[in-house]
């Protein structure tokens, strides 16, 4: 049995409780983020008590007033009477003793804790729903050992398909350096590569004809321009080989460079995609919500400045783009 107050908020990569039974202490009516917590509990088929404690710091009427808002909040979750109020460290009373020569005196005597009818739910719980029980445990396990599954398949295609990032990485920058091309039409040009889509669609087991990887490649373009990637990235680029590169670089370098460098953002954020995704939806760019948050989380996490300029100097030790000195 675990206290929910000490609980985090449930994620799919959450370990599950040992338990069956999750006693959910709140001191107040629920917040969201509890609220939050209870759902996903009930989800995973624990079998929950809802107590509201430190019931005794209230007045009772608003007790009463906050027993109720609790039943009512989680009436499609559990019953009312597994909404229980109890007071597991009650305040101290303040005991008066009149002494016999008129002395008075006072001490704060501790009192025992009040746990309501917790006792007589849990009993009832573990003598009627021992079936429901077990069924729920077995059901996490089960849930448990799929999670690890597909864990252990994405790890093995992720190890496949990160080769085949960095191959279409360098490939885009010389192309961009050979055929130099405004910034706005790099994403279309070379950073999104319908055969690398195709690729990684082939390790991920999605289905994907060329044309359907052409349409992908161009949602991938229009949420690359939204984000404003294209721009950052020739910005940056542009910045850091002037101030931390003593070279002259050709004309076409920060096209190329930039043309791997959203190459490497468009393959790692289908990586994270396809890893979720069972089926994708259709060519409608608003249905691509999903895309388009994976695409921010990995620009989040590839656009440092001392990132930014180890990779500069990858493409550049690839030797597909020349560089002299002044």
């Amino acid at each position: 049995l675990e206290f929910g107050e000490t609980l985090p908020l449930l994620t799919e990569k959450t370990p599950e409780l040992e338990a069956e039974i999750v006693l959910f202490l709140v001191d107040s009516d629920l917040t969201d983020s509890e609220w939050q917590i209870l759902q996903a509990y009930y989800h995973s088929h624990h079998r929950l008590l809802l107590l509201f404690n430190k019931q005794d710091q209230y007045p009772e009427e608003e007790r009463e007033l906050i027993l109720g808002q609790l039943r009512e909040r989680v009436k499609s979750l559990l019953p009312g009477e597994e909404v229980i109020a109890i007071a597991t460290a009650p305040n101290p009373i303040k005991v008066r003793q009149h002494q016999a020569d008129g002395e008075v005196k006072e001490w704060l005597e501790a009192t025992n804790p009040d746990l309501g009818n917790l006792q007589g739910q849990l009993q009832q719980l573990l003598e009627q729903e021992k079936e429901q029980l077990l069924r729920g445990t077995l059901w996490r396990k089960a849930r448990q050992i799929s999670q690890q599954g597909q864990e252990k398949l994405n790890q093995m295609r992720r190890e496949r398909a990160l080769p085949v990032v960095e191959n279409y990485q360098w490939l885009s920058a010389a192309t961009a350096f050979a055929n130099p091309v405004p910034a706005i039409d790099l994403v279309a040009t070379a950073a999104i590569n319908g055969q690398m889509i195709l690729d990684l669609g082939e390790i991920y087991q999605q289905k994907l004809s060329l044309s359907q990887a052409q349409t992908l490649a161009s949602i991938l373009g229009k949420l690359m321009l939204q984000l404003g990637l294209v721009e950052f990235s020739s910005q940056a680029i542009a910045s850091l080989l002037k101030s931390h590169f003593i070279t002259y670089v050709a004309g076409g370098t920060v096209q190329g460079i930039s043309a791997a460098y959203l190459t490497r953002l468009a393959g790692l954020s289908l990586i994270e995609y396809f890893q979720e995704e069972i089926t994708l939806p259709d060519s409608n760019a608003e249905n691509w919500a999903g895309l388009r948050d994976k695409l921010q989380q990995v620009f989040g996490q590839n656009q440092r400045l001392d990132w930014l300029q180890n990779f500069i100097k990858q493409v550049l030790s690839k030797n597909t783009i020349p560089v002299t000195s002044p």
